[in-house]
């Protein structure tokens, strides 16, 4: 007999869907696609013309088994003090002669500041919570400054990526205190604190970091467990020591500067360069005229002030209200404690302390080097690229403000989210009319784009450079005067006027004499067209700002 009973199929397991991830995800991929197709749209920045110049040479030392100096002795000055590793691979990809060395350039840098700025999210995962690595991602994209500098700070960003990363596995190898860190959080710490120590010397905080972390997670140990933890922070302390020493073998093997001679007297050397550069120039700001080696102590706060997004510091100061009242109350749970049972009390408060030290990581993270530069009298310029790495670190602290604040905003979900597409809409919305010139995006505090001219220094880096000559190109495509002889061009970008040949798409010739050139690309930095004769034929305006200016001359200027 056949049993013709209805057999139902089984009824399929849902499967679990990380929404922050798929966001995250998205994001991320979406981002780096534009970024990659926009990567030609950039000029070289001032710093890039010679870090194209250094890559390849650093890179012959090692091919040439340690005997091609030219890495020291042909390149711009003081060049080698900085580690190579990021600026030789891009070296060894131009060399390959996939594409245009410039759009090579961009493409790598980009892809690598974004992924610097990927690591926010497994360090919000681990120390804040859900959807915090989302907002801080947001922020840190959406910041014109940051944005656009991902593609042509050629030493800042790779900093950026080193710093990041290092941090992240700095919080890993602190994060338990009842076992010592993994091997494979050790290994990671020690590769990145390495990568930061050979792009630039700062990268040595580190290891402040890591002491910092590990002490805290001995102490919540040590509270615990008594005198049972010793042989844990002994294992840890081991673990520290050897993440330290791989840092310091990464950052010898691939920095031919700590290969000359004693590694730390080399790195000494180097460090006390920097921390006192001899760069002495006037630029704008808050619209008084202010020297790099002199800048006020407040210029640091009083540029992030202008340059972050309104967003971003509405949410720095939810977070720094939140801080303050979190640490007003552990010093007076501490002190209450202290008072009624002495040092004994303090055993809870301290292990209080202790557990909190994933975000006090963060936070020394975003707040010690700008101290330190602010502390020291750096001599400082070109906006805040030097400490572009703390921007990521600030939009987390930002980000945990932000989840800080969402059992208030939930109960006004309609309102919170369509001020929040608003607001990141004109954000995204600045941006693509900027572009190339992102970084220049300057906040409601400045007066926007438009307020800030004048006051503030803006296309520091000549990218207008690019959009400038695109527009000479469809200018001078087909004219008949330059059928037989190519225009001379001369791009003015301060100290790289005899390199900027590079950037031609056309068979220009280039010219660095203005009473020679047909034409002359003039920046903000250098107004070169001004008292030569030379007539303003074009302008690379964004909001009405000018960037560039076009003008002819000679044979330019001739209808």
């Amino acid at each position: 007999m056949v049993d013709t009973t209805l057999v139902l199929p089984r009824a399929r397991r849902a499967v679990a869907v990380d929404t922050e991830f798929v966001v995250i995800t998205v994001t991320l991929i979406g981002v780096l696609a534009v970024g990659l197709a926009t990567a030609g749209d950039y000029a070289l920045s001032v710093d890039e013309f010679n870090t194209d110049d250094y890559g390849p040479k650093a890179l012959a030392w090692y091919t040439s088994a340690f005997t091609d100096r030219s890495h020291f002795d042909t390149v711009e000055a003081p060049l080698w003090l900085y580690g190579p590793w990021f600026q030789m691979l891009v070296g060894f990809a131009q060399s390959l002669g996939f594409g245009d060395a410039v759009t090579i350039r961009h493409a790598m840098t980009f892809s690598l500041g974004l992924a610097g700025l990927a690591a926010v999210v497994p360090i919000a995962r681990l120390v804040i919570g859900r959807w915090a690595g989302a907002i801080a991602l947001s922020l840190c994209l959406l910041t014109g400054y940051v944005y656009g500098n991902l593609f042509v700070a050629t030493i800042d960003v790779p900093f950026l990526f080193a710093m990041s990363w290092a941090t992240l596995a700095i919080i890993m190898m602190a994060r338990a205190s009842a076992q010592a860190p993994a091997w494979s959080a050790t290994m990671m710490a020690g590769l990145f604190m390495g990568l930061a120590l050979t792009t630039r010397t700062g990268g040595v905080i580190t290891h402040v970091y890591l002491a910092g972390a590990l002490g805290l997670a001995a102490l919540d140990a040590l509270l615990r467990q008594g005198a049972a933890a010793w042989p844990l922070l002994r294992r840890s302390a081991l673990h520290a020591g050897a993440a330290v020493v791989l840092a310091w073998i990464v950052a010898v093997a691939l920095w031919p500067w700590l290969q000359l001679g004693n590694p730390l007297r080399q790195f000494a050397h180097a460090h006390a360069h920097f921390a006192t550069i001899a760069t002495s120039f006037e630029f704008a700001n808050w619209g008084m005229a202010t020297r790099t080696d002199a800048v006020p102590w407040w210029y640091i706060g009083g540029q992030l002030l202008v340059r972050l997004p309104e967003g971003f510091l509405a949410l720095l100061a939810i977070a720094l209200a939140f801080g303050t009242a979190a640490g007003l109350g552990w010093s007076r749970t501490a002190f209450v404690a202290w008072r009624r049972h002495g040092v004994g009390g303090l055993r809870r408060p301290l292990m209080a302390l202790a557990e909190t030290r994933g975000m006090l990581v963060i936070t020394v993270a975003a707040v010690a080097p700008l101290v330190i530069v602010v502390a020291t009298g750096s001599t400082l310029y070109d906006g805040v690229r030097h400490v572009l790495f703390t921007l990521p670190m600030l939009a987390l602290l930002a980000a945990w403000g932000a989840i800080r604040l969402w059992p208030l905003l939930r109960r006004i979900p309609i309102i919170t989210g369509f001020a929040a597409a608003i607001h990141a809409t004109a954000l995204a919305a600045t941006l693509v009319i900027l572009h190339p010139l992102e970084y220049t995006a300057m906040n409601a505090v400045a007066g926007g784009v438009a307020g800030a001219r004048g006051r503030f220094e803006l296309d520091y880096w000549s990218l207008a450079v690019a959009p400038a000559l695109r527009r000479l190109e469809a200018m001078t495509d087909g004219d008949p005067r330059f059928r037989q002889r190519p225009p001379r061009v001369m791009v003015c970008i301060g100290w790289r006027e005899q390199m900027a040949g590079i950037l031609f798409r056309r068979p220009w010739l280039l010219e660095t004499d203005p009473k020679k050139a047909d034409y002359l690309i003039a920046t903000e930095r250098s107004p070169c067209g001004r008292g030569t004769g030379a007539v303003l034929v074009d302008t690379v305006e964004r909001f009405g700002v000018p960037f560039g200016w076009i003008y002819a001359n000679n044979r330019g200027n001739q209808n």
